[in-house]
């Protein structure tokens, strides 16, 4: 294990360790946000040679992101949907290794996994709040439908882009 792998672990398990501290019983969820940042920061931060690890860096990340924000909303029942963030997930780390090695092939292939996943994300969300949890039409206004008009501009600037 080299310097920057080790400097790597010993962050990630200090800060687990004050998530463990700190976080109470919510905190769980850092056993899983951890180790993907961690395997997130060796890929990006680390020699060429590890660029493999921010795939699967990038995907542990994000699932540990969710649990999170699920337990501490409560709201475990957003899985009908959130599979779409795994698989933007899967394309942002796609897209950072190709970034990495140079390869403009794999980045638009990243790019097209967020975009879809994203849109997955949202069209499966709105599909749910409004319909599934109709009772909870508050919580979909709240933040479902600004997620939506997020993703909605960001797909619009991305296009613009590409013709510009």
């Amino acid at each position: 294990m080299n310097r920057f792998t080790l400097g790597i672990v010993l962050t990630a398990a200090g800060l687990l360790l004050l998530a463990l501290r700190y976080g109470g019983e919510d905190a769980w969820a850092a056993f899983i946000l951890a180790p993907g940042l961690a395997m997130l920061a060796a890929g990006l931060a680390g020699p060429r040679s590890a660029a493999g690890l921010v795939v699967p860096g990038s995907i542990v990340s994000v699932t540990g992101l969710i649990l999170l924000l699920q337990t501490l909303t409560g709201r475990f029942d957003t899985w009908s949907y959130t599979w779409g963030l795994i698989v933007a997930a899967v394309g942002l780390g796609t897209f950072l290794e190709a970034s990495l090695m140079g390869d403009e092939d794999e980045q638009r292939e990243g790019l097209r996994l967020i975009r879809f996943g994203l849109v997955g994300f949202a069209a499966f969300g709105l599909f749910f709040e409004l319909l599934v949890y109709s009772d909870r039409l508050q919580g979909m206004v709240g933040w479902v439908l600004p997620a939506a008009l997020i993703v909605a501009g960001l797909f619009l600037l991305r296009r613009k882009r590409d013709t510009a």
